[in-house]
């Protein structure tokens, strides 16, 4: 075969999960081929489709967190395979692996109980690209894949800083802020959203999250 050709049919079978950096090349094509079909599990459709944009592995939704633990798929803060736009040097397996495990951004797998509380009655839900405290210690690995273990980030609800979904649809006017408090004399702000029925939905009464005084 020419090798010019052999490259040529390569580089058009790169798998988009590669293509963004999301994981190795050695484990995207058998990543991709191993997740379940969409409606498998009780999720909401803004996670199911995640799971294959993202290849959250199937084993991510085989336990659930307890208590304030939230579950979170890391995605690089920069989703590209080389080191600039545009540009020609293509990071190693080993660099995405590693920009991917110390990144504080991923997916929202799952949740415990008494950290949805706190997450949806600040708007923050399931399926939501968050940011959270860089060097958050603990991982919990979740599937294998050509020796490669892959893992969620275990954090607690007070770790997770920052919400891109609702930065976006906050700037989209789908969100918007208002003042719940009864007597109007006080404060107690809320997010608000229309409903296709034209019903206002309002966040519930805010939950306190884990705070660590430490950090």
């Amino acid at each position: 075969m020419d090798l010019a050709k052999g490259l040529r049919d390569h580089n058009e079978k790169q798998n988009r999960l590669v293509e963004r950096a999301l994981v190795a090349e050695n484990i995207a094509d058998e990543l991709e081929k191993s997740l379940a079909p969409r409606g498998t599990y009780n999720i909401p459709m803004l996670l199911d489709e995640r799971r294959f944009e993202y290849g959250i592995p199937n084993g991510a939704f085989e336990s659930f967190p307890a208590f304030d633990k939230v579950y979170i798929w890391q995605a690089t803060l920069t989703e590209r395979r080389t080191y600039s736009d545009g540009g020609a040097i293509v990071k190693p397996d080993a660099v995405i692996a590693s920009d991917r495990n110390t990144a504080p951004r991923g997916i929202i797998v799952s949740a415990g109980l008494q950290a949805l509380d706190s997450l949806r009655s600040t708007g923050i839900d399931i399926g939501h690209i968050v940011r959270f405290k860089k060097f958050s210690p603990f991982i919990q690995p979740v599937a294998e894949i050509h020796g490669v273990v892959l893992t969620v980030m275990v954090i607690r609800d007070g770790d997770i800083v920052a919400s891109e979904d609702l930065a976006r649809s906050y700037h989209a006017r789908e969100l918007s802020i208002v003042n719940a408090s009864i007597d109007k004399l006080g404060y107690d702000f809320r997010f608000a959203r229309t409903t296709d029925k034209g019903d206002v939905v309002q966040t519930g009464k805010k939950v306190s999250a884990y705070y660590d005084p430490s950090v």
